[in-house]
């Protein structure tokens, strides 16, 4: 089937959103790669809020969800997901260094992009397609993964701050807030 620019509009516009919403540039403030700028494993391991998720637990998280994304609109009917998919644990002590996070960031850089080139292959008559395990259609599905990627670049924006609060008061150094 021939593609033209009219069948593509509709999915060109949430495949910029997608990109907003991960890499910058979105209305809302700093998107998920900007607030993850500079943070360092000993930061990403920080839990400056009792009971709250750490970045790096976030990061696994929101690595979870695009990676699930993407597998849905390639047709995977994922209508569960266990809990230690959807929240990963991230490695502690002394398994949790530099080279462990820069290999979590890798990864959740790498399902973003592999999810943003999913989101290309689509044609706008696709958009009410049904998505099994998610929102009933792959519009809903791709503008819910939009609202989930923007709510937890906030909650590591949050992160961030408290952690350097918490460093600050206990006379400690670290990444960068």
């Amino acid at each position: 089937m021939e593609t033209t620019t009219a069948s593509r509009h509709e999915v060109n516009l949430l495949a910029d959103q997608l990109e907003r919403a991960f890499r910058g540039g979105a209305w809302h403030g700093p998107a998920v790669a900007e607030t993850l700028f500079g943070v360092d494993a000993a930061t990403a391991s920080l839990r400056p809020i009792p009971a709250a998720h750490t970045i790096w637990e976030i990061v696994l998280h929101v690595t979870a969800w695009t990676d699930i994304s993407r597998r849905r609109i390639e047709g995977q009917p994922i209508v569960k997901v266990a809990d230690e998919q959807d929240w990963p644990a991230p490695p502690s002590g002394p398994a949790a260094t530099d080279e462990a996070w820069r290999k979590a960031l890798q990864a959740l850089e790498e399902a973003h992009r592999r999810l943003h080139l999913a989101v290309l292959t689509l044609d706008d008559d696709r958009m009410e397609d049904p998505v099994a395990g998610s929102d009933p259609t792959l519009r809903g599905l791709l503008l819910g993964l939009l609202q989930h990627q923007t709510y937890h670049a906030g909650q590591i924006a949050v992160l961030r701050k408290a952690g350097a609060s918490a460093r600050r008061e206990a006379g400690g150094a670290g990444g960068t807030a």
